[in-house]
């Protein structure tokens, strides 16, 4: 079910009663942890078999082989010492089998394709059924989850579940399933193993995260989305001045769209008790594409470094091996978040920002305001750029985009009415104050407001802003085809 859709915000306040009902209920239970993670379990599912019942399959399909691929390596830790990392290794393929056949083996099939047509000595295979295979909602994000605490237990940072219930939550966790953040398994394993709590604490701090989650998607994402869309879908026939505009749009409106989900989902999860990690830090005021790497999709970036980035080496094998890594690391962000050389060009791209930054000395910020800010304006743009690649749906149409902005391209500019540039220009402004106050001043934040009268005030006028300028149709986000 999307987060955003008036379907789950009519269904979210019965259920997060009935959940609070039940647990005020069995609050003495010493089994009360059992029946918390007997009904979010019950509930996790029942929204995914609601929304992709054949993906609710997958899910449980790779629950199951991690669960219990985490018990054998527990069980026989010490019998298979001298093989231990072939074992985890060929653990590691099988759980991620699911992942590729879905979601890579259209890509993969074509790429053979390619090298026999050209050979002339082969028939190209036919594909047309991998083409047609669905791809289950959130995928990646609960393979990545699972697969990275196989690992922790492999390296006995974290002791194997054994109670399947829990693990079941742990990797279904509803609000999540469908886009992260990517939880580790001393994160919320513990969570969902304690006696269940519900406070007004949890529930106005779940309230403040999902409102401002629902203002940068409607508000921001889904509004800019009215300039992006035509523009990039007919850019041969737009200026070098729109498209370049619609790039930025464009970035602004992928982290409204994503950092909104990722705070809805939080905000969702904290409603019931729940803590999951932060997933974005304003990113688009990083000084660094490194930087900008530990502030967007943190618990991505923390995975790869985890399991990709160290695993390889990290930086303690020499500079030529460190660069070496981070492409690495780079390229598997790219395909993880595609199969398409869009994507391995965006990922591979950043990986080259951040050795050439780490070559010249780059990564740490700096202390004068001028080139702080010219370093700002350098790291957005380069970002911004590869944005394109992201977003259009061959490296020959994010070329063409990126000419046309590059040479100033004549063509017509995007109509817009009065009122969809006040709407747009509103939203923009609105996000760069909230940002800048959140990163500079957070004292200033009306919505953490000591006061409960500004506290209360400022509530009821962002969610008038979300449902009198948000684009309320409940569009998809952005990430969850990822």
């Amino acid at each position: 079910m999307i987060l955003n859709s008036f379907n789950f915000l009519i269904i979210l306040p019965l259920v997060l009663f009935i959940y609070t009902a039940v647990i005020f209920l069995c609050r003495n239970n010493r089994y009360s942890n059992v029946i918390s993670a007997i009904l979010l379990t019950s509930l996790s599912y029942g929204f995914f078999i609601s929304y992709q019942p054949l993906g609710a399959l997958a899910l449980f399909l790779i629950t199951v082989i991690t669960y219990l691929f985490a018990l054998l390596i527990e069980r026989y830790r010490n019998k298979i010492e001298h093989k231990k990392a072939l074992i985890i290794s060929a653990f590691s393929l099988i759980a991620i089998a699911p992942l590729v056949i879905f979601k890579y083996s259209s890509f993969i099939m074509d790429i053979l394709g390619s090298i026999f047509r050209s050979s002339d000595i082969i028939n190209p295979p036919d594909n047309t059924f991998l083409n047609n295979l669905f791809i289950p909602l959130g995928i990646s994000f609960f393979t990545f989850q699972s697969i990275g605490y196989l690992w922790d237990v492999y390296r006995q940072k974290f002791n194997a579940e054994h109670n399947f219930l829990y693990y079941m939550l742990f990797v279904g966790f509803f609000p999540q399933i469908a886009s992260g953040p990517i939880s580790k398994a001393d994160e919320l394993l513990p969570q969902i193993k304690q006696r269940p709590s519900i406070s007004f604490i949890n529930i106005t701090e779940g309230a403040r995260l999902m409102l401002w989650g629902y203002f940068l998607k409607a508000v921001v994402a889904d509004r800019l989305a009215t300039f992006v869309n035509p523009v990039y879908a007919d850019y041969m026939n737009f200026s070098g001045i729109t498209c370049f505009i619609a790039s930025i749009f464009y970035s602004l409106q992928i982290y409204g769209d994503f950092a909104g989900y990722s705070l809805i989902a939080i905000g969702v999860g904290r409603l019931f008790g729940y803590n999951l990690i932060n997933n974005f830090k304003r990113p688009y005021l990083s000084q660094s594409v490194t930087e900008f790497w530990k502030k967007w999709h943190i618990s991505l970036t923390r995975w790869l470094k985890d399991y990709i980035y160290i695993p390889l080496g990290g930086n303690r094998k020499g500079k030529s091996r460190t660069y070496t890594n981070i492409m690495a690391t780079f390229i598997v962000s790219g395909l993880w978040h595609g199969a398409n050389m869009t994507f391995i060009v965006w990922g591979a791209l950043h990986g080259l920002a951040q050795c050439i930054e780490r070559f010249f000395g780059f990564g740490a910020k700096s202390s004068g305001k001028t080139i702080a800010f010219i370093r700002f304006i350098v790291t957005f743009l380069i970002v911004n750029f590869a944005w394109i690649l992201f977003r259009m749906p061959t490296l020959k149409d994010a070329l063409q985009v990126m000419k046309r902005i590059i040479s100033f391209a004549p063509g017509a500019s995007l109509p817009l009415s009065n009122s969809d540039l006040v709407l747009i220009s509103f939203a923009l402004i609105f996000l760069f104050a909230a940002e800048i106050i959140q990163e500079y001043y957070p004292s200033k934040n009306l919505l953490r407001n000591k006061n409960k009268i500004v506290r209360s005030a400022s509530f009821i006028i962002l969610l008038f802003i979300i449902l009198t300028m948000g684009v309320l149709d409940s569009s998809q986000f952005i990430y969850v085809r990822f």
